[in-house]
């Protein structure tokens, strides 16, 4: 392959710009505006034209140049600006003719170059032609026949390796197909081009049109050589003129499935295949009702998925194939459109639009915005309800609810393969951030959600059961994680550097780990119902709700205004403007601060052993340790070991004591103790009655506190102890490597959880590297996230007494949060469970699996795949790294599952958690991993959930219709409505 000459973030470097050496690199604003300045120059990102050859000369432009250098081709040579901006790490303006197709094949191919011009290529549709708007008319800057000779080359390099083979590779690899110039093999694209030069010999002023459908032709074409057309006054040119018009046409215009499939299996040179094409469209053709065609094309478009996964098949044979799935896709697209316009003055019955969404998702699966797992759990849901009829209007209305994650799950899947790429571009263009929605919306995604909006509304006037936002009743678009009941101004994210409001009710595109305490949460990303904020948030009353996209523009035209957020327990949401209908509900006015009831966190302080400095091995310690020596964190992980000492680390515990022992040493020379300073700081501001400056001086005191923490003196003789501790527990006093864990006296209490708080150091390898980690632990709750969701809520804030937890580093393939109920519906007979990849993903709030799992039977019912791009994992010399996840597979066996499901048995057969205030026994929350199928246990705790919010009136009575329904069975044979 002709040597690249310039730079290509992942690929090989063979220059640099020139004073690359000397200049510093460009700002972001300078980048984006040297983009919008090409795509009006006339060369756009090239200085000039000229031939590359294969032994590395770059030569002017002439006939047969490379002829002596062993051939080569030509195009424009980028311009310094273009060079710079690739130097950074953006493959912008590529080339595909200089693509190497042997970079981007096997595990350790150049996949996220890939995905990143993929992104450009959308750029160049969606963007009038993006940096080559301009260049697309200047000779020889591109040439068309080697765009698709190498992107062809390309396709069936990733077609041919067994690493691209996987379902999880399937999306990106169709996306490739769909977005790449791959059909050169069409015989319109040949006679389109000789055509072009015909004309332009005749016409001089067709001379940049000809230029274009040489260089980077598109559909836009089509139009263009119609409005030459037109304006041509030449007779001679009217049918060369016409040819190329349809030749455009029957490159570029839509095709039936039909034609499409007959003219891939005409054209192919095998002959198994050729049949198998020819047999598609015959079945398509001979369809009798659009009902039928659209069945139809969801079945070819399943099997022709599963002939090109199959590893039997050529990469020749492949790419064709996915060619056909493109065609497939657009049938699905034209059917459903017309089968929806018709059902707006023709309502259908609610089992055949029950029988179009079907046949929508088996179309979602063939175009892999679906996986095999995801449709066989949205078939069996819709074939529940078709095949056993009459339906209960409350069954009738759960499976449409769980129907309705689909599109959830095909926005994860795009986001698994491009969120990173679209990330980065992001800081090019904003453009970018339509791929994902544009691509959702062109698929037949775009009528299997109007669809459903129309079952579901249909499910929530029989059951009473609909959505209300800001005074229009709604079926869909809002999907409800937390119960809860907050007024607050409605805000946006913040921008960077700015604080949270703690009284606002917070539109975010994600929920983040570290988000701090505020009124309500409204996102577009659920991360995960088991995450360790999402559960602050649960134990807290904050109403959290999922919200559509198609709903964005109605909530931020709110924005700025005093709203009320209400979240059932039975999963009704309310969002309206504030108002006088609300102080009988609430009970208090505009601009008074809101207190929800059981805020206050009272932890036992008569049960805390503060002079026990004993440094304690983890297989030692039991329940009841939990408040007196040690938080519960490591109480809790010994009670487990104690009960599985195969499935828990080794682990060594830092009691509450050495802390005391360290604020009890002057905070400054002469000074009060640490702990005196603190208690008398924590005193000043309570007397701050402005909020802002109180907030102010809150922040100032706690930086003083962590800063004195992470340089004081540690308490004597503690060094040396720690050292013979660590050897004896883990054979040296620098370990291969432990997760230094903070373990409070408040956490895990009736009404507050302090789920992921304080600092985790993972996998800290080194005597004085532990030191520092323990010393970051002990400091991190005095974090302005921590003071806020622990000690803001309670009378003595100075008696915070982290413990410190050291456990071995264990390599997991997969980690995750499992919780002895289904978290929806509160049924115990259901276990919910959140895995990701790697290490602590699931806890962080990344995109998940996660499953509802029957207790008994075993049954499995998926909520959402593992979608997040990238895990950690352990680093030898300590530490942890991000890498490229595997993809959103399936990460629990059914072995796993099995396992997960006798422990959380055994755990409540074995009490191992004290029952609750009320007599019950709690929930469990429950860390876990997998290393090698080998189950592995790092935490134990109970499950708070905020009473409140299951108990508040105004809350009970939005779930009254959900018990009181008395509603006859869904009459399926009717249309929604009847």
């Amino acid at each position: 392959m002709i040597a690249a000459a310039f730079l290509l973030f992942g690929v090989a470097v063979v220059g640099k710009p020139a004073g690359a050496d000397d200049a510093s690199p460009p700002t972001t604003e300078q980048m984006r505006d040297w983009i919008e300045a090409m795509k009006t120059a006339p060369r756009g990102p090239f200085e000039r034209i000229r031939w590359f050859c294969e032994d590395g000369a770059v030569l002017p432009p002439k006939p047969y140049a490379c002829g002596d250098h062993g051939g080569g081709i030509q195009h424009g040579e980028w311009n310094e600006r273009t060079q710079t901006i690739r130097a950074q790490g953006y493959p912008l303006a590529t080339l595909l003719a200089e693509l190497e197709p042997a970079d981007y094949p096997g595990p350790n191919g150049q996949h996220q170059v890939l995905r990143q011009i993929l992104i450009e290529r959308f750029l160049v549709r969606a963007d009038d032609g993006w940096v080559f708007r301009r260049a697309r008319y200047y000779r020889g800057a591109i040439q068309i026949e080697d765009e698709e000779r190498q992107a062809r080359a390309l396709m069936l390099a990733l077609a041919g390796d067994p690493w691209w083979h996987d379902p999880d590779r399937f999306l990106l690899l169709r996306e490739a197909t769909r977005l790449l110039p791959v059909d050169g093999d069409h015989p319109a694209a040949s006679q389109a081009r000789d055509l072009a030069i015909e004309i332009a010999e005749a016409a001089p002023d067709f001379q940049d049109l000809r230029i274009k459908l040489h260089g980077m032709p598109d559909a836009g074409d089509i139009q263009r050589v119609t409005e030459f057309a037109r304006q041509n006054d030449d007779p001679a040119l009217n049918a060369p003129l016409q040819r190329l018009g349809r030749a455009l046409e029957a490159l570029y215009a839509p095709q039936a499935a039909v034609d499409r499939l007959r003219a891939l299996g005409g054209r192919s040179p095998d002959a198994e295949l050729r049949r198998s094409l020819l047999e598609a469209a015959d079945r398509l053709e001979q369809s009798q009702t659009l009902t039928d065609r659209l069945t139809t094309t969801g079945q070819l478009a399943h099997q022709v998925r599963q002939r090109i996964e199959a590893p039997t098949s050529s990469p020749e044979q492949k790419l064709r194939l996915l060619q056909a799935s493109l065609a497939l896709e657009q049938e699905a697209f034209a059917v459903a459109s017309h089968l929806f316009e018709r059902n707006q003055t023709d309502p259908a019955s609610r089992h055949e639009q029950l029988t179009w969404l079907r046949a929508l998702g088996e179309s979602l699966y063939g175009t892999g915005l679906l996986s095999a797992r995801q449709w066989q759990q949205l078939s069996a849901s819709i074939d529940g309800l078709l095949d056993a009829p009459p339906v209960a209007a409350s069954r009738y209305a759960t499976e449409l609810a769980y129907l309705a994650r689909t599109p959830g799950w095909a926005q994860r899947a795009l986001g698994f393969h491009f969120d990173l790429a679209i990330d980065r571009w992001a800081d090019l263009t904003p453009l970018v951030e339509h791929f994902i929605p544009d691509r959702l919306r062109d698929s037949p995604l775009l009528f299997y959600s109007r669809l459903l909006d129309g079952l579901r509304n249909d499910a929530g006037h029989l059951t009473d059961t609909r959505h209300h936002l800001f005074g229009q009743p709604l079926a869909t678009g809002l999907r409800p994680l937390n119960p809860g009941l907050s007024r607050g101004v409605l805000r946006p994210a913040p921008a960077d550097g700015e604080p949270f409001d703690p009284e606002g009710i917070y539109l975010l595109p994600e929920t983040t780990a570290s988000l701090p305490p505020v009124a309500g949460i409204l996102t577009r990303g659920a991360g995960n119902s088991l995450s360790h904020v999402q559960l602050l948030a649960r134990n807290l009353g904050i109403p959290n709700v999922v919200v559509d996209e198609a709903l964005l523009d109605r909530i931020e035209a709110h924005v700025g205004e005093r709203v009320v957020l209400a979240v059932s327990p039975g999963g009704r949401v309310e969002l309206s403007t504030d108002g006088p209908k609300w102080q009988e509900v609430l009970g208090r006015g505009e601009g008074e601060p809101e207190q929800r009831p059981g805020q206050r966190i009272e932890p036992d302080w008569n049960k805390l052993d503060l002079e026990n400095d004993t440094l304690r091995g983890l297989h030692g310690l039991r329940a009841d340790a939990s408040g007196r020596q040690v938080g519960p964190k490591a109480a809790n992980l010994g009670e487990l070991a104690h009960h599985y000492p195969g499935q828990v680390s080794a682990g060594l515990a830092i009691p509450f004591g050495v802390f005391r022992q360290l604020v009890a040493r002057p905070f400054r020379p002469g000074g009060p103790t640490a702990f005196e300073w603190l208690k008398q700081e924590y005193e000043r501001l309570g007397r701050i009655e402005d909020a802002q400056t109180r907030t102010a001086a809150t922040t100032e005191t706690l930086a003083r506190m962590r800063h004195w923490i992470a340089t004081a003196e540690l308490p004597s003789g503690f060094r040396e102890r720690l050292r013979e501790r660590l050897t004896e527990t883990f054979g040296s006093a620098d370990t291969t490597g432990v997760f230094v864990r903070s373990d409070t006296n408040v956490e895990d209490l009736p009404g507050f959880s302090g789920a992921g708080l304080n600092r985790t150091v993972a996998n800290v390898v080194g005597f004085e590297a532990i030191i520092e980690a323990i010393r970051e632990v002990w400091a991190s709750p005095f974090t302005q996230r921590a003071h806020a969701w622990r000690q803001a809520h309670m009378d003595a804030p100075q008696h915070v007494y982290p413990a410190v937890l050291l456990q071995a580093t264990v390599a997991v393939d997969k980690s995750g949060v499992l919780v002895t109920t289904d978290l929806d519906t509160g049924d115990r007979q259901w276990l919910s469970i959140a895995t990701s990849e790697g290490l602590g993903g699931a806890v962080d709030g990344q995109a998940a699996e996660e499953l509802r799992v029957h207790r008994e039977s075993g049954a499995v019912r998926l909520l959402s795949q593992a979608t997040a791009p990238t895990r950690l994992a352990a680093r030898p010399g300590g530490g942890v790294e991000r890498i490229a996840a595997e993809g959103p597979a399936t990460l629990l066996s059914t072995a796993n599952i099995d396992r997960l499901r006798h422990l959380a048995d055994d755990v409540e057969a074995r009490d191992m958690l004290p029952v609750d205030d009320a007599g019950d026994r709690p929930v469990a929350d429950i860390e876990f991993g997998f290393v090698d199928d080998r189950l592995a246990l790092f935490q134990i705790r109970p499950l708070v959930e905020n009473r409140w919010a299951r108990a508040n009136e105004h809350l009970i009575a939005l779930d009254r219709p959900l018990r009181d329904a008395d509603v006859p069975a869904v009459d399926l044979s009717r249309p929604p409505g009847r």
